[in-house]
């Protein structure tokens, strides 16, 4: 029985015409009129340069990652005192509150609205084709946040724009427009699924939600899943202690890891190639590319946690698992590095 193979082609012939032809996403993202954040990291959202976005009524970026058209991010600011103008999409859209106080009101058409207040650090998502509107409570400071949407399957899907912002249908199985607490209900843990997801159409602080341990990547991790508003898209947050990293592994597109604390770097790598080191703080955003190994080393004096948003799991279903490199198989120089990069921080590695 042969045992070698050998690749018949890179891209599909079908996938390149279809890119060379349509490209529907990318066309529209482009005639948006806002900066397109290319590579796999953007080192600080919080900083991070925007344009003005007139669709939406405030400034942003869009951070397409790695073309991997499953999912893209954004980052939108909110001027002082002012608000976004409301919008509906059918796409999904999983929100983190990068910075700023303030509020968003949600609603269907005939239906009353309801608003929830937020600030750094709080995570919600859009309910498919609902009406949203974001309001910065506060009159000096800008507020900005990060999002994760599903936008390229729809683009990809419907290829017009008037079909996917001006649809009324209403997806009353996600989001009960009668429902008084729909964002402001208590969550509730799943602790069946792998040691738990909360389910949470509102989540006031990321940072303070329950974790549970995770140690298959590593000892002392802590993990938990997180569904929103009847999404399919999900997001998670890990958190791994000081002076540990977490083992080395792989996984499908569409993953955006959005550092929460801490300091410390990510490597990324191709089979056969050297890694990449990314240095990392709060409000740094981090998307491997598609079967890319990628590793997070904590050199930061406190646990490092961090939420990652990731693609619909209708594009995106990781059936087969994640693949990842135990400690005593990685390549030892970069266990060298870990141990002196956490001595420039004065913290001691302790693998």
């Amino acid at each position: 029985m042969a045992t070698k193979s050998a690749k018949e082609f890179e891209v599909h012939p079908y996938v390149q015409f279809m890119t060379d032809k349509y490209r529907p996403y990318r066309k529209w993202i482009e005639s948006e009129g806002i900066p397109i954040v290319s590579g796999s990291y953007v080192a600080d959202v919080r900083t991070l340069e925007l344009g003005d976005w007139q669709r939406k009524g405030g400034k942003g970026a869009y951070l397409s990652f790695s073309d991997q058209l499953v999912a893209d991010g954004y980052v939108c600011e909110i001027p002082p005192g002012g608000s976004l103008k409301p919008g509906r999409q059918l796409y999904e859209e999983i929100v983190l509150i990068a910075g700023g106080r303030g509020a968003t009101t949600i609603w269907y058409d005939g239906f009353p609205k309801r608003t929830f207040e937020w600030e750094r650090g709080s995570l919600f998502a859009i309910p498919l084709n609902a009406w949203h509107q974001h309001f910065n409570a506060s009159g000096s400071e800008p507020a900005r946040y990060v999002a994760l949407t599903s936008a390229p399957v729809a683009f990809e899907l419907y290829r017009d724009p008037e079909f996917i912002f001006n649809t009324s249908y209403m997806f009353k199985d996600r989001f009960n427009p009668e429902e008084d607490d729909f964002f402001t209900k208590e969550g509730k843990y799943y602790t069946e699924y792998y040691g738990g997801i909360l389910h949470s159409n509102f989540v006031a602080d990321i940072r303070k939600i329950n974790l549970v341990p995770r140690e298959a990547r590593g000892k002392g991790t802590r993990n938990m899943y997180i569904h929103m508003a009847g999404s399919a898209m999900l997001a998670h947050v890990s958190q791994f202690p000081v002076g540990r990293y977490k083992k080395a592994h792989r996984h499908g597109p569409g993953a955006h890891v959005c550092l929460l604390d801490s300091t410390g770097y990510t490597l990324m790598w191709n089979e056969g190639e050297p890694p990449k080191k990314y240095d990392w703080h709060e409000g740094s955003v981090i998307s491997p590319p598609a079967g890319t190994w990628h590793q997070h080393y904590n050199t930061g004096k406190v646990p490092c946690k961090f939420v990652a948003l990731h693609a619909n799991t209708a594009v995106q279903r990781e059936e087969r698992g994640v693949e990842q490199i135990e400690f005593e198989d990685e390549d030892s120089a970069m266990r060298t590095m870990y141990e002196e990069e956490c001595a420039k921080n004065g913290v001691k590695a302790d693998m």
